[in-house]
């Protein structure tokens, strides 16, 4: 089976993939995670990734497709794969779709975790992160252990795109919005409500999977 995982920032998608990645075993594809390991990296494409994140842009879809093609293609197929927050454009759905077709595979469902705009803004509101380690904490659902430190004894701070304000600059773009109607077109999209207990949310993926 190959899942893609689409939420608005703050919907809990990346706790969700990570439970079912362990779970189910499959091949875990965070564009985000592969970007930063190739920046860090030796990779003949490293340059190239860390000038657009210096400049604070989006890789280009070109580029993303490359890398993408050759992390997957690395892959034991067998496993299916798990796709977290990519792909977001109808563009990167389609070469998904073709990378997949050429493993004689399909996307078969895109899970999409619905919260409302308050809710993003309460939970985004309330995340921390370590000004030492980067460890991320969040008031309302994962508070530091350590109050207002890290467990690293680094300071805990609230992140400027973080605020309200930004936040809802965030929301006014939407959010593949133009995947999850070729997904509802093609008869994939599975809509979940996220504002449930994290255990609740999973159970209820895994029922309407058929994974149970």
């Amino acid at each position: 089976m190959n899942l893609i995982l689409l939420g608005p920032q703050g919907s809990g998608k990346g706790t969700q993939a990570e439970m079912l990645v362990k779970k189910y075993g499959f091949n875990y594809v965070e564009m985000g995670n592969i970007l930063r390991s190739i920046a860090n990296s030796d990779n003949s494409k490293s340059g190239l990734v860390k000038e657009y994140q210096a400049r604070g842009e989006l890789v280009p879809d070109e580029f993303v497709r490359l890398i993408a093609w050759d992390h997957l293609n690395k892959q034991d197929k067998s496993k299916g794969f798990l796709f977290d927050g990519y792909p977001r454009t109808l563009a990167q759905y389609e070469h998904v779709d073709d990378m997949l077709r050429k493993f004689g595979q399909k996307i078969d469902k895109v899970v999409y975790i619905m919260i409302s705009e308050e809710e993003v803004i309460r939970r985004l509101s309330a995340r921390r992160t370590c000004e030492k380690c980067g460890n991320i904490y969040n008031l309302i659902t994962n508070p530091s252990p350590n109050g207002g430190k890290c467990v690293c004894g680094g300071k805990l701070v609230q992140r400027t795109d973080d605020k309200p304000e930004a936040i809802k600059k965030r929301l006014s773009w939407g959010y593949a919005n133009e995947v999850k109607e070729v997904a509802e077109k093609n008869g994939v999209l599975l809509e979940i409500d996220g504002k449930r207990p994290i255990e609740v949310i999973h159970q209820d993926i895994v029922q309407k999977l058929g994974l149970a």
